[in-house]
């Protein structure tokens, strides 16, 4: 596996307006990377790393964009008169919380954005750093409402660190799970 080169990058739009020919439940997503170090191999977003130049094998795991201004983007974009306040899904192109939030915490801004807007949020991810932002979920769900959701794809060590060599063991997610629920998320 090649070392991950982290991009810096400015972003012109936060939203990204789902077309209405899809078939999911929601209708605006948030990226705050592209690329995921997580690895998984059968992931459907690697794809999108072409309209970058880069390929979807290992770039879209070692080149990863971060887009630096993604929340002062953000913050302009839900108090425009035209937001509504639909829910936002996190966790659609590249995991929320890969490996660099640790650094550059740009989904726990995220969410403390629209704790503050009040605004709907779905999230899914992989990652055990979730736990980090508990707090700022259990302030958001008071003012609306907020769904944590995990992907376990096995419970088997061997075929996980060949499958998603990146991310945490299936066991470690469930017990994410637990907490979250214990706090009525």
């Amino acid at each position: 596996m090649p070392r991950t080169v982290y991009m810096e990058d400015t972003c012109k739009s936060a939203l990204n307006r789902v077309p209405e020919e899809s078939r999911v439940p929601f209708r605006w997503t948030i990226n705050p990377y592209r690329g995921c170090t997580h690895s998984c191999h059968y992931c459907f977003a690697r794809a999108f790393h072409t309209y970058l130049d880069l390929d979807i094998g290992d770039d879209f795991s070692s080149k990863i964009v971060i887009k630096t201004n993604l929340v002062e983007v953000l913050r302009r974009e839900l108090a425009a008169e035209k937001w509504t306040g639909e829910t936002i899904a996190m966790g659609t192109a590249t995991d929320p919380y890969q490996h660099c939030e640790g650094r550059y915490k740009l989904t726990r801004s995220v969410v403390e954005t629209l704790a503050d807007f009040e605004n709907p949020l779905s999230m899914l991810t992989k990652s055990t750093m979730i736990v980090r932002d508990l707090d700022l979920f259990q302030r958001l769900a008071e003012v609306a409402d907020v769904s944590v959701s995990m992907s376990v794809g096995t419970l088997d060590e061997r075929v996980r660190r060949v499958v998603e060599p990146g991310t945490p063991p299936g066991r470690k997610r469930l017990e994410v799970l637990a907490r979250f629920a214990d706090a009525g998320i």
